[in-house]
């Protein structure tokens, strides 16, 4: 939300997630009034229910509290994870990138966390005793994998009976969009090497022996944003994970598509035409589910 003066005020239901970023308007951009990329994403997920922090839910229907023991596989930069910590709970994190875990246990040490664990692991397998979590997240990591099946097996394990589990990977739709255009390393490792589809990515699920509760699709604001980014791009000068490049200076296509999802998310009535782009042509499925 945003207060007389144009400056972004932070509602309670829109949290530091631990986005890199100072405030939500681009640094050194020319427009004032220009919201920065990945925190216009981030108000658009908090606007498709995650991050709630009245409620202590990571996204609707999936809530943390100070009892749980939460592990995020491939956490990443850590944005879920952080989240949870600042829920109380005892958080577990692995990733391949042993630079990021380092940066995100300092970061977790400063929040209510009632334990930090933090490990450079692969998931075969994890460091951990069988049932030992009742949340396990893996958000946007299993497209990276090569045997998604065994990471799923090693997921299920770690969960105690009851356990809940937030799993998330890109739609199909999005990739085979960009993928006519998009620069070759994003469809090679270490980033995308799995498609998935609702149907495989349901049966990944239930073949593990996990019960599928809840199935859901959003992000069209980052689908568009991305084929966008790369007509502006320049091919070859990617290294590593392409969320890593996504950072300002942003291209003047990049900001003016950011400004108007933006201003959308301000009109009344937008939810709809929102909620209809992310059934369309979404970027991110999403499945909650349960190990009985």
């Amino acid at each position: 939300m945003t207060n007389r003066s144009g400056k972004h005020k932070k509602s309670s239901s829109e949290p530091d997630c631990g986005l890199k970023h100072q405030d939500a308007r681009t640094s050194g951009a020319k427009g004032q009034n220009d919201v920065d990329p990945r925190i216009c994403g981030l108000r658009d997920a908090v606007k498709r229910g995650w991050y709630q922090l009245d409620t202590g839910e990571l996204f609707t229907g999936f809530r943390i509290t100070k009892d749980d023991v939460v592990l995020d596989f491939g956490c990443g930069e850590g944005n879920a994870v952080l989240f949870c910590a600042r829920q109380g709970a005892h958080v577990v994190f692995t990733d391949v990138d042993e630079a990021k875990i380092k940066a995100l246990i300092e970061k977790i040490k400063r929040t209510s966390a009632r334990k930090v664990e933090g490990f450079v692991s692969d998931a075969l397998p994890l460091p951990l005793t069988d049932e030992y979590a009742t949340k396990i997240l893996a958000t946007e990591v299993l497209e990276h994998t090569t045997e998604p099946e065994k990471i799923m097996e090693e997921l299920v394990r770690v969960g105690i009976p009851g356990a809940r589990y937030f799993l998330t990977v890109p739609d199909s739709r999005s990739e085979m969009l960009q993928k006519p255009f998009a620069d070759p390393v994003y469809f090679t490792r270490p980033n995308h090497i799995q498609i998935f589809d609702k149907e495989r990515f349901v049966r990944l699920v239930e073949n593990s022996g996990l019960k599928v509760e809840r199935y859901e699709t959003w992000g069209f604001y980052w689908t568009f944003f991305m084929s966008l980014f790369w007509l502006v791009h320049q091919k070859g000068d990617l290294q590593g994970a392409v969320l890593d490049a996504i950072n300002p200076p942003y291209h003047r296509v990049l900001q003016s598509w950011s400004n108007t999802w933006a201003g959308l998310m301000e009109l009344k009535g937008a939810e709809k035409v929102m909620e209809s782009f992310d059934q369309y042509l979404p970027k991110t499925q999403l499945i909650i589910a349960q190990k009985e």
